[in-house]
Formats: C-alpha cells, structure tokens, sequence
C-alpha cells in the first residue's frame, strides 16, 4: 500500500511541476510577447512574496531576450557563411556553371 502511495504522489508531483513549467512558460513568452526585451520589473519590496514571480518572469524574460539576440548572430553569421560557400561552389565549377546559375536565380 505505501508503495502504491509513493509511486502516485511522484506522478502527482512530476505532473504539477510540468504543469507549473508550462505556466512560467508561458507567461515569460507572454511577457516578451507584449513588451518585449525591455520589460520592465515591478516589485513591490515591502510584500516579496507578491513580487517573487514577478521576479522570476522578469528574469525569463532576460534570459530569453538574451537567447534571441544570439541565435539572431549566429543566423545572420550562418546564412552569410552559406551564401560564400554557395559563391564560391558556383564559380569553382566554371564560367558555364556560373551562367546557369545566374540566368536561373538572377
């Protein structure tokens, strides 16, 4: 019988702490969504257990404008990479080549 117990408050658990994960989520992609990486943090200090998830999304928030501004370098460092490397195959196989390619994309 115990560990019946134990084996469904785990499950319990593990369920309401995805649930809580989604939740936070959601509000930090919320937050970014309607004010963007410059959210602004509103903390009330003399109640801090109102302003903790306050907090906590505020710091979502950073962290996730953080993450954007580096997969947008490393794209934009990607696709130029890309584009050099698509260059520099075009003309490696020929003028013939280079003008199939042009008269097809350009």
């Amino acid at each position: 019988m115990f560990l019946v117990l134990h084996v469904v408050f785990w499950t319990v658990l593990k369920f309401m702490l995805a649930a809580l994960a989604f939740l936070y989520a959601g509000l930090v992609l919320m937050a970014y969504r309607t004010e963007g990486p410059r959210f602004q943090l509103r903390a009330d200090w003399q109640g801090p257990f109102r302003s903790a998830p306050q907090l906590l999304v505020w710091l979502g928030v950073r962290a996730l404008a953080a993450i954007v501004r580096i997969g947008t370098g490393t794209w934009d460092m990607l696709s130029e990479a890309s584009a050099d490397l698509g260059e520099w195959y075009v003309r490696r196989r020929g003028p013939e080549a280079e003008a199939i390619f042009r008269s097809r994309f350009l």
